[in-house]
């Protein structure tokens, strides 16, 4: 009678749902992805502090994360291929979101220090998606359809197949939403991994395998862009865990509306800042499109790689003809080649952290990591 006492309860207790196992690429992912699901589980972070995204080897506990997941949250192949390749050997069978490959994301060609006035959508606050509120960077004017590009940019809305009377005013480089890019041609990769769980916006989670040649990956610069994943990362979770999926809309609209707030804080900080900059990494044009402050070059390309005699000549040539003042380092990377040229250039010389290497992983990282990148700005060029 004992054992059948005891065993009472347990037969009636409710069966938990198992909370999925999630694994991201870099930090301001990981922060994204755990900011939505908060008060149920913890995502795994693959790359270390200080490690680069566009090249890891994976440590066997990583590889044991990995193998375990049940959803691959990243950036996509153009950042990160080396996860692509760890998902389809180790995690086959995990939904993959792949975020530049999301509806309504910014995108904008790599390679372009001019400036592209921001062409996506703000997240809004009260329901973790799309606002059509548009930003014109010169006027910071957020009520109009108007993207006024202050004579050098060209950008594409999720509206770009329809012209709706936007006006687009200049030739700064190309910028548009993934929504425009669908267009493009593009050459299928064959990652049936990519995606092959739940459906989202567009069919699928982790895009359409299509291959982005030419794109700048550092999407999650743009804050707008971040605001925008929200809500279909919030989807994929709860794609996987249906009893949740309340929670995880919630955090999703909490996190949009942080991340709103931060980006107003930066307009403002940023609004009359005045003088030139050069980054030693090709990384954040989104950043400079979104807030109106162009580089005026960088010192290594997007994939970190250092330039030859003739491109630190070509840089030299565009610093003294646009009042350049600061030099940008990144702690991931060594700097002397950057600090050597900033010294022959007379040049102050600032950090700007793309990753959060010296931030503590969590919810908390991609607001910190934004309004770190904007205060780093004003501070040398305000000197």
């Amino acid at each position: 009678m004992r054992s059948a006492f005891f065993a009472l309860p347990l037969l009636a207790s409710p069966v938990l749902a198992e909370v999925p196992q999630v694994v991201t690429d870099i930090p301001p992912v990981h922060s994204l992805v755990a900011s939505v699901m908060q008060g149920v589980g913890t995502p795994t972070l693959l790359l270390p502090p200080g490690g680069s995204a566009h090249g890891h080897q994976m440590r066997p506990s990583e590889a044991a994360a990995m193998s375990a997941a049940d959803l691959v949250v990243w950036v996509g192949e153009e950042l990160s291929p080396w996860i692509a390749d760890a998902s389809a050997k180790l995690a086959p069978d995990a939904a993959s979101l792949s975020l530049i490959d999301v509806q309504g994301t910014v995108l904008r060609e790599a390679g372009h220090h001019g400036h592209d006035h921001e062409a996506g959508h703000e997240t809004g606050a009260e329901d973790g998606g799309h606002s059509d509120e548009h930003h014109d960077a010169h006027e910071h004017d957020h009520d109009g359809h108007d993207h006024a590009d202050g004579g050098e940019g060209h950008a594409k809305t999720a509206d770009a197949h329809d012209d709706h009377g936007h006006e687009h005013k200049g030739d700064h480089g190309h910028q548009e939403t993934r929504d425009s890019h669908a267009g493009h041609d593009h050459d299928d990769h064959g990652h049936d991994s990519r995606g092959q769980k739940a459906a989202a916006q567009d069919g699928h989670f982790a895009g359409d395998g299509h291959d982005h040649d030419g794109l700048d990956p550092h999407v999650w610069l743009n804050p707008d862009n971040a605001q925008n994943w929200l809500a279909t990362i919030a989807q994929a979770l709860a794609t996987a865990d249906p009893e949740n999926a309340a929670t995880y809309q919630a955090n999703a609209k909490a996190e949009a509306k942080r991340i709103a707030a931060a980006t107003k804080e930066l307009e403002a900080l940023l609004q009359d800042i005045t003088g030139g900059y050069i980054v030693y990494h090709d990384a954040f044009g989104y950043f400079s499109d979104r807030f109106d402050l162009p580089s005026a070059g960088s010192v290594a390309d997007s994939e970190a790689t250092p330039p030859g005699a003739r491109g630190l000549a070509d840089l030299q040539a565009s610093a003294q003809a646009s009042d350049v003042r600061c030099l940008f380092i990144e702690p991931q990377f060594d700097g002397k080649v950057a600090e050597r040229t900033a010294e022959t250039l007379g040049l102050q010389v600032g950090v700007l952290d793309p990753l959060g290497a010296d931030l503590t992983p969590g919810p908390d990282l991609y607001t910190a990591l934004v309004r770190n990148i904007g205060q780093s700005l004003h501070d040398c060029l305000s000197r």
